[in-house]
């Protein structure tokens, strides 16, 4: 009989980490996949929630968070490497404004009742780190949600409602209660936690002692 996992992943689509532990928690579900069965779901953090509906000046906040970079190197000089091993292209000169991202997170919870939160959510990480593309814009959101199934005009009504508005702040509530701080965070069965971009090799040690536990657990019972 398969073993179960359910994958809950606590991120933001503007987390260029979050992009890197989802490549490699990929690779890990792809090495287990013949003895596990794995359920991910995608949870809503703003690790900006201050920025304003219309986003924020790209430049202007790295000054403002690194100060002068003239004939320094990158701040995301080493995140683009890792992601060119990964077959992931990060852009970070393309976007000109950092998006609010609550929308985006409604999005991924809309796009859960079709059972396509993952394609959506990588979707939205391409479309922002390598194409550049405002995805704190509903028209944006409307493209990359039709372009992955989900119906245009049905899409253009739920976010120019209110749907799932107070589903999503809840959510990022709860995680803030747990005092989640930082992503990507990941929680197994809803009890065991992994943070960071992890390596495969760690992932997978991680959650097969998640399930020799669990079945220690059940057998105990």
């Amino acid at each position: 009989m398969m073993e179960k996992l359910k994958i809950d992943i606590v991120s933001d689509v503007v987390c260029p980490w979050c992009v890197i532990g989802f490549k490699n928690l990929q690779k890990a579900i792809n090495q287990m996949e013949d003895k596990v069965e794995f359920e991910v779901e995608w949870k809503p953090y703003e690790l900006h929630p201050e920025i304003p509906e219309n986003g924020y000046d790209k430049k202007l906040y790295m000054q403002q968070k690194f100060g002068d970079l003239s004939g320094r190197p990158s701040p995301y000089e080493q995140i683009s490497e890792i992601g060119k091993t990964l077959g992931f292209d990060f852009n970070f000169s393309k976007s000109e404004r950092i998006p609010n991202t609550f929308n985006a997170h409604r999005l991924l919870w809309k796009a859960k009742e079709y059972g396509i939160q993952t394609r959506i959510s990588e979707a939205l990480f391409k479309a922002y780190f390598t194409e550049g593309i405002d995805i704190g814009s509903n028209e944006e959101l409307i493209k990359i949600a039709t372009a992955e199934g989900m119906e245009e005009q049905s899409t253009r009504t739920f976010l120019n409602s209110k749907e799932g508005g107070q589903e999503t702040a809840d959510e990022e509530m709860s995680f803030i209660e747990k005092s989640i701080g930082a992503v990507p965070t990941y929680f197994i069965n809803e009890k065991y936690i992994i943070q960071g971009g992890q390596e495969p090799e760690t992932f997978v040690s991680f959650l097969n002692k998640i399930l020799e536990k669990e079945n220690r657990n059940e057998t105990a019972l």
